[in-house]
Order: structure tokens, then sequence, then C-alpha cells
């Protein structure tokens, strides 16, 4: 969740997502993991999405809402600009940025922590993942997701506290970020009346934001009628 009345953008731990499995390897007991300790902290995470146009996106953040919470808004940002002010403006955590990967289907997610699979064959992803295992492999663990969510194409955030007084059950933290600095375009939901979009526009401009808000059209073509060659 992000708010750009308050400057601040929303991250959470892997707990708190719907999907279950994203909190698979963020939950699971690295006893018996040599080198596992002080290389799985607890964290806090945020998605984005480096995919332009994405109609699922737009239904799945409107879904069962009403009122103002079934409008969508797409922020796009300076992925640069970001990285540099979230460090700068949060100095308590470490930042670590990482693509989802998509590869593995269920059955392999599911074993992937076993030395063999149910049949009693070598789990290969076993040595890949756990062999030699360090922060690059738990953080590689919390970017794994099923296949049904390829869609979403999704790039993760972590923020790392540094502070060990910070660790243990931190759930969430509204991080600073100062928007007007990293905003590069703005979007809305095509069904956004003129009136909220002038209400956003002025929480924009209160922030010092000149960029006007457009709606996105996911099912709109031009009326034409076209002869195939």
């Amino acid at each position: 969740m992000v708010s750009v009345a308050t400057d601040t953008m929303r991250f959470v731990e892997p707990i708190l997502w719907e999907d279950r499995y994203e909190a698979r390897f963020y939950n699971a007991s690295y006893a018996n993991v040599e080198n596992a300790v002080g290389n799985t902290p607890p964290l806090l995470a945020c998605c984005f999405s480096h995919e332009p146009v994405n109609e699922a996106a737009w239904k799945l953040y409107s879904h069962a809402k009403a009122g103002l919470g079934a409008r969508c808004v797409k922020l796009k940002i300076n992925k640069k600009a970001f990285r540099d002010m979230i460090v700068r403006m949060n100095p308590g955590y470490r930042l670590y940025e990482g693509v989802v990967n998509y590869d593995l289907d269920g059955y392999q997610i599911d074993n992937l922590h076993r030395r063999q699979y149910p049949s009693g064959k070598l789990n290969d992803l076993y040595d890949k993942m756990f062999g030699s295992f360090d922060l690059s492999s738990y953080l590689s663990l919390l970017l794994i997701k099923r296949p049904a969510f390829r869609h979403e194409q999704e790039l993760r955030y972590f923020m790392v506290p540094q502070d060990a007084m910070m660790r243990g059950d931190i759930e969430s933290a509204n991080l600073h970020i100062g928007w007007n600095e990293i905003l590069t375009d703005i979007s809305v939901d095509e069904n956004c009346s003129d009136t909220e979009i002038e209400i956003l526009s002025q929480v924009l401009r209160s922030k010092g934001i000149t960029i006007t808000p457009k709606r996105e059209f996911i099912y709109s073509m031009r009326d034409e009628f076209i002869t195939i060659e």
C-alpha cells in the first residue's frame, strides 16, 4: 500500500501476503542448513511489476471493493531514483532487489526442501538452493512464485533491518518516500470520474507533483473496419 498524501510506502513481512506459498520459505526452519545462521533474517518486502499493461492487475486490486476503494491508480516510478531514495530516507535498513522466479511448478516448490522427491529420485534443486547457502540463497527462495501468477511479472524489494533491536515481530512498516522525486507517470482506472481524478490531482499538487493522471483504457481500440490482406 502506498500513500502519496503521507509520503510513505507500506512494506510487510511475507507472512502477511494473501498467497500462503509466499511465506513457505520465510517461515521454514533452517536449523539443518549449514551456514543458515545469520543468513535468514526477518525482513520486509514490497512488490512491483515491470509489466506496463496488465488487465488482471486492474481487476484484482478493485475486486469486491466499493466507492473509492474500487478505484485503482498505477504509479510509474524511476527505479534508480527509488533505490537511492529509500536507502537514504530509511537508514535503518539494507535494500535488496530481485525478479520473481516463476519457473518452478507446484510439485517442485512443494518438495524443494527435500533431498529426495517422494518417488525416491534425487532432488537436484536441493543442492542448488541449500548446498552453499548464504543470504542470496535465502532471498532467492523468497522470490519463488507459482507459474499461475506469471502474468504479474513481479519485481520485489526487500528491506532488512540492520538494528538487532528492530528484528522480531516487525510485521509491517510505513517507509518514507519522496514521491515527487520518483514518479514519472500516473494512470487511473478507466471508470474513474472526473471528480475522482480531480481529487487525486489536488493531492498530487499539494506534494509538488505536476503529473496529470490519465485514464488507462484496457479494452479500447480504434473503431474501424479492416480488410485482411
